[in-house]
């Protein structure tokens, strides 16, 4: 019985796909060959430097082996080499199947399957529930979940409440932008009274518990019209007979790149944002759960001469979602720069204060 040498995980497991498809394009391959690919570098990187400094050298050369004997077993014959020795020997594919080991391969991506298959019915208190119940109604899935949910069987679990309101409208939404299936419905902003939208939904976007879907609709601000699904009242009806309207490639990775959150205010506009961090427990939280992609250590935490602290750098939109994660920690986190940031907390601080004072 051959071996399935893609069982696993890991840099091993890459390296026995990497060296296995390398093979099978019928031309010669080295070990160097094999690290260049891995390492992204161009061919015939390592022909004048060194391998075995390199990240993960050790896996490939315990990898190449292995498939090599793989291979032979299954076919053979159908592995040559060029004769050379040291770092230039390099091995070559004759055999005449192109992917003789396409049932292993297959059963691993169907074990892959069945193992993530497995964590979305784990999942179930992760993923909404709704979204959860419309890709798998009717299922013996759908059903075993329920069953364990019920018996406390279950053993994973989110922070946040995924009971929302129109939170059964993610599948109704993402359907629709893969379809690109322009929609019609009602529309209340709190305190406001409704009023009918006609979208093209093109990207949704959770934060904080809340689900928005952002789309070019038929009133201001057209693009990237922002509708929170708890604010959608009434039924989500099809429309046809309306070109869908397409999001530009890549305009909502850009459109998202510098804030936190959703909003985008006016007048604002990237800028350094300075936090200092007061004691070394919130410094090293900050470093492992950053506020921004762009977040930076600016000051590693200690002694200076005004006392205890470290400081972090964020290029960064201010919007009320950055606010809303300063205060969110108290007199553990300061803003020092820009000066406009620092009054806007300083103001909505003192605010705070005012209100238990009335006391």
């Amino acid at each position: 019985m051959i071996k399935n040498i893609f069982v696993g995980f890991g840099t091993r497991s890459v390296f026995v796909n990497l060296i296995y498809m390398e093979l099978m394009k019928r031309e010669y391959v080295s070990y160097a060959d094999i690290l260049a690919v891995y390492c992204h570098r161009p061919k015939g990187y390592y022909d004048k430097r060194t391998c075995n400094s390199e990240p993960g050298y050790g896996e490939l050369k315990k990898a190449f082996p292995e498939v090599l004997k793989t291979l032979r077993e299954v076919s053979h014959g159908c592995i040559i080499d060029n004769g050379k020795n040291g770092k230039g020997k390099a091995y070559k594919y004759i055999g005449k199947d192109d992917d003789p080991l396409a049932e292993e391969r297959k059963a691993i991506e169907q074990k892959r399957v069945e193992d993530y298959v497995a964590f979305c019915k784990a999942s179930a208190g992760i993923l909404p529930a709704s979204w959860f119940s419309a890709y798998f109604e009717n299922t013996q899935l759908l059903l075993d979940t329920h069953r364990e949910d019920e018996s406390g069987m279950g053993h994973i679990r989110s922070s946040l409440e995924q009971n929302l309101t129109n939170i059964d409208l993610l599948p109704v939404f993402y359907k629709a932008i893969t379809n690109k299936q322009v929609l019609r419905f009602s529309y209340q902003r709190f305190g406001q009274e409704p009023f009918t939208l006609t979208f093209h939904p093109q990207f949704l976007k959770e934060y904080n518990g809340r689900w928005f879907v952002f789309g070019e609709a038929d009133r201001e601000p057209y693009q990237a019209y922002n509708v929170p699904l708890d604010r959608i009242v009434g039924e989500v009806c099809e429309v046809n007979g309306v070109p869908y309207i397409p999001a530009p490639i890549g305009f909502y990775q850009d459109f998202f790149k510098n804030i936190i959150g959703v909003t985008h205010e006016k007048d604002t506009k990237v800028e350094e944002v300075i936090i200092r961090t007061k004691t070394e427990y919130q410094h090293g939280l900050l470093l492992t759960k950053p506020l921004h992609h762009s977040q930076k250590e600016k000051l590693p935490f200690g002694e200076h001469e005004d006392g205890n602290y470290g400081e972090v750098s964020l290029m960064i939109e201010p919007n009320r979602e950055l606010r809303g994660r300063i205060l969110m920690y108290g007199e553990n986190l300061e803003v020092m720069q820009p000066l406009s940031l620092r009054e806007q907390i300083k103001e909505i601080i003192m605010k705070q204060v005012e209100q238990y004072y009335l006391y």
